[in-house]
């Protein structure tokens, strides 16, 4: 019975609430449209009034009044005019629709303390404005209107109209909506028990298979009867269609869990043979340089310690590419000496490539920063081979480094093909390439080494202009290297 009833209730109340607003609103839309028609009826006596006041034709304000008062809004019911006049500034009657009872010339003279109260203050009325209240022929709206001509005050126009009329339409309006929320309520209750009663009986066989699903037993639901094509066998539709869904991604599982782990071990992979790949490249070409030259013991000399070096970068390489996955305990600052170290390698790996490379490096040997060698120069070094990679006619590349405000700066720039607008936004993204052959690796360790560094990256390119890539890392200085100089 509880439902039944609360859907009664319910109905009830939405009915009722908006039964008052409507009629409340229209009570507020009809007594504006009626002190708007009010208002208007008596700045037309007393626009056309001036004129008549001079002349001492009252029967044209008479005219006026009669004229004005035969305008009244049908739509809300025609209601009824109860007065129309103007007095002077004395109170004598210089037009009045009930001539009669209220002579020309004379006096006006109400019987009422409210009525003499009202023409007192009808007298000193200095701007138009609608007033309302009740006498003894009911409630009333009443404009008064100053009649002014040269900014001198010569009378007032009073226009009155009855509020009975309205107030038996809402009263009808507010009847209608009582029987029509009766009615609903009636109907609203039969219909909610006849529907209850199956929806309790539909609800709880769907409560029971819910239980067990959140028991962990979705294997062993039985599929539900529909019962219809309403909410709730929507409802037991979608329920069943989950059922089996739980059931078989409980089955499916561990299937997914190895292939994220293979796909993890795929990205790491990938990642390890990218930035690998660099430094093998110069050690190749040095390889190939000493295998022309075998005899020549000054080559010897010079890229045995290259090899030795780029050996050396191979394992930081793979120590330190899953910046993302471990954070070393303590940072080790490195002198900015490896920055020296670099222009060879990067020469290297241009080899015979039509690239001029300069290299302008103003930092101090001295200086030291808050991470790895092979850290700073894992990130120089992806930045150089991306710039040889993207100028495939030759050109030039440009490094530079300096300390600004107690940072490391550090440019590289090349006169390459350079990045659209588009590819900008995803550069930094893991296994984002433009290239066919690239891994889409290299520039995102680049900023995650810049990142693990406290650092800062950002790149400034345009189409067939190349690009410049500048970094900016914080810089400490060795305070050793301080006290000896």
């Amino acid at each position: 019975m509880k439902i039944p009833l609360a859907h009664t209730a319910m109905i009830v109340g939405v009915a009722l609430t908006i039964g008052v607003v409507v009629v409340a609103q229209a009570w507020v839309q009809f007594r504006e449209e009626l002190e708007e028609k009010v208002l208007l009826m008596g700045r037309d006596v007393a626009a056309a009034a001036p004129e008549a006041i001079l002349r001492s034709d009252y029967w044209a304000l008479y005219n006026a009044l009669r004229q004005k008062a035969s305008h009244l809004p049908a739509r809300i019911g025609e209601p009824r005019l109860q007065s129309g006049m103007v007095l002077g500034l004395d109170g004598r009657v210089l037009a009045h629709l009930d001539p009669v009872n209220h002579p020309l010339g004379l006096p006006l003279a109400p019987e009422a303390e409210t009525e003499r109260r009202l023409l007192a203050d009808a007298l000193e009325v200095l701007t138009p404005s609608v007033i309302g209240g009740g006498g003894k022929d009911g409630d009333f709206i009443e404009s008064i209107v100053p009649v002014t001509y040269n900014q001198q005050r010569l009378g007032v126009v009073r226009m009155r109209v009855s509020m009975d009329e309205l107030k038996d339409r809402i009263w009808q309006a507010g009847f209608t909506v009582l029987f029509l929320t009766l009615g609903l309520a009636m109907a609203g209750s039969l219909l909610g028990a006849v529907i209850s009663s199956r929806l309790v009986r539909r609800l709880k066989a769907l409560s029971d298979g819910m239980q067990s699903v959140g028991r962990g037993e979705a294997s062993q639901v039985r599929p539900l009867p529909a019962d219809g094509r309403d909410e709730i066998g929507q409802v037991v539709d979608r329920f069943n269609e989950m059922a089996a869904e739980l059931a078989e991604k409980k089955r499916l599982e561990e299937k997914l869990a190895i292939s994220e782990k293979l796909a993890g071990l795929g990205q790491v992979a990938a990642g390890v043979a990218h930035e690998v790949n660099n430094p093998l490249g110069g050690m190749l070409n040095c390889i190939d340089t000493l295998k022309k030259h075998p005899d020549d013991p000054a080559l010897v000399q010079r890229y045995l310690p290259l090899l030795e070096k780029g050996l050396n970068r191979i394992g930081a390489t793979v120590r330190e590419l899953l910046v993302e996955l471990h954070e070393e305990a303590t940072a080790k600052p490195c002198d900015l000496a490896c920055l020296s170290d670099l222009k060879e390698l990067v020469a290297a790996e241009i080899g015979d490539r039509r690239i001029e490379l300069r290299w302008d490096n103003q930092v101090s040997d001295e200086m030291c920063l808050g991470c790895s060698c092979p850290n700073l120069q894992q990130v120089v070094l992806n930045l150089t081979n991306n710039s040889i990679q993207a100028m495939p006619e030759g050109g030039a590349l440009a490094f530079r480094s300096s300390c600004e405000n107690r940072s490391l700066v550090m440019e590289v720039e090349d006169s390459g093909v350079g990045i659209p607008l588009e590819h900008r936004r995803h550069l930094f993204e893991p296994f984002f390439t433009s290239r066919p052959n690239g891994t889409g690796l290299g520039l995102w360790v680049t900023y995650q080494l810049v990142r693990k560094m406290h650092g800062t990256i950002q790149v400034d390119s345009e189409p067939g202009r190349g690009s410049r890539f500048r970094i900016q890392l914080p810089l400490e200085i060795d305070a050793t290297a301080e006290d000896t100089r």
